[in-house]
């Protein structure tokens, strides 16, 4: 069975981010053989400054495959290991759910949490009627909010990107397109414009891998490269995939 995990607000500003919580948690999940992950997404939500935020207001949401059978021992894997982890000062939140859970409310919600101010009691109502575990960890409990947007523009499939995949990590220089796609869970490499790149032409990886979260699909934008004959395409520049996945 397909899970989904949705985590927020697990940090503080002199300690790492909540990605990175989520990344020991997958491996946290594997080493007690609960299942495995299957990828790490990172969600935008409302940037102002009526909301309090570590740095950027966004949440994290986890797609866990498990058996179904093990379901509530995987929760409370997750909800042990994030108050164990957890920063101090941290309003940590979170939400778990099976993926057909989601329900049409949970992912209207969730995009209207990415621009405008939402409330903890709404996530929690509206959790709740989709038979969505959610709870407040710690402090004000307000990570809520984030953990379930997670969970719902994660299962919406058209926001944000990829902050890890099986196999990404060990990604660096030249790689045929056709390589990229049998060995990671990539699904497809895009331009912005322009025609899409054939299998077996090459691309250059750059140090910091992010693909989109695109159609439900996970999608690696990449644009021609005109200068080096060694390569026919490389990654699109940082700052212009995180405006395109905010």
């Amino acid at each position: 069975m397909r899970f989904l995990i949705g985590i927020d607000d697990t940090d503080n500003p002199k300690t790492s981010s909540t990605g990175f919580l989520a990344q020991r948690l997958c491996g946290y999940l594997e080493e007690k053989l609960l299942g495995h992950a299957e990828s790490i997404t990172r969600h935008q939500l409302w940037q102002s400054p009526q909301i309090l935020h570590t740095s950027n207001n966004s949440a994290i949401c986890l797609t866990f495959e498990g058996e179904a059978a093990r379901r509530s021992e995987i929760e409370m894997a997750c909800r042990s290991f994030i108050l164990r982890e957890y920063s101090p000062g941290a309003n940590a939140g979170f939400a778990f759910c099976a993926w057909v859970q989601v329900t049409p409310e949970v992912f209207t919600w969730a995009q209207s949490a990415k621009g405008q101010r939402v409330q903890r009691e709404e996530a929690i109502q509206i959790a709740r009627s989709a038979g969505i575990a959610i709870a407040g960890l710690t402090g004000s409990g307000a990570g809520v909010i984030g953990a379930l947007a997670a969970i719902g523009l994660r299962f919406r499939g058209e926001d944000g990107r990829f902050l890890w995949l099986p196999n990404m990590q060990n990604l660096k220089g030249v790689h045929r397109v056709s390589e990229l796609l049998e060995s990671t869970s990539i699904d497809r490499l895009e331009p912005l414009r322009g025609r899409t790149p054939r299998l077996d032409e090459k691309v250059l990886l750059g140090e910091w891998i992010r693909p989109v979260l695109k159609d439900g699909y996970c999608v690696l934008l990449v644009e021609p490269e005109r200068k080096n004959p060694e390569y026919d395409w490389h990654l699109l520049g940082m700052d212009e995939v995180r405006k395109l996945s905010s």
